[in-house]
């Protein structure tokens, strides 16, 4: 029995929002620096619940979503145009989308994950907990602060300072991988 199987609306959602960044990120990219993104991915929500019956089981979700998101940016372009705000060129808009489309679906910061792995393990064994604690658990970083006397403002600081080291650690790992020959 397939995902759509049971009961399809909750299916639909489930997908759309699992979806939700990648169909905002994927909106940016056609209408760079408009603030109007947020206000076009809603219209894309409605759109895709209006047409949930039309989507077929076992299809790409995100492929379905993302060309409903680029009818919808057209359809802001055009709106736009006719209202002399925003003017962005159609051939460009196109391109764009279907650059974002190919490199969404390769996935291209998936081998990331691995490389934050290592980069969490090269961290102290009490900064580890804390990352497990704030990112992997449902409890408040209060918890945590009475389960280790540390005050939640220190955490708050720690935390923002791992999250530098660990950027970084990124950041090296990816200029390691790319400087590599193939």
């Amino acid at each position: 029995m397939g995902l759509f199987s049971k009961n399809s609306s909750d299916a639909i959602v489930t997908q759309l929002t699992e979806h939700q960044p990648a169909l905002l990120a994927f909106i940016i990219t056609l209408i760079p620096g408009d603030p109007s993104a947020p206000d076009i991915l809603q219209r894309v929500n409605l759109v895709i619940w209006k047409k949930r019956r039309d989507f077929k089981e076992g299809s790409n979700f995100k492929s379905w979503g993302f060309s409903i998101a680029h009818w919808e940016v057209r359809a802001y372009l055009k709106e736009c145009k006719r209202k002399s705000w925003l003017v962005v060129d159609e051939e460009l808009t196109n391109k764009l989308s279907v650059s974002m489309t190919n490199l969404v679906e390769e996935k291209p910061f998936a081998h990331l994950s691995g490389d934050l792995e290592r980069c969490i393990q090269n961290l102290r064994p009490q900064d580890q907990d804390l990352i497990q604690h704030r990112y992997f658990s449902d409890q408040p970083l209060k918890d945590f602060s009475e389960q280790t006397g540390r005050p939640v403002n220190s955490l708050k600081t720690t935390l923002s300072r791992i999250r530098i080291a660990l950027r970084k650690c990124i950041e090296a790992k990816v200029t390691i991988q790319s400087i590599k020959p193939q």
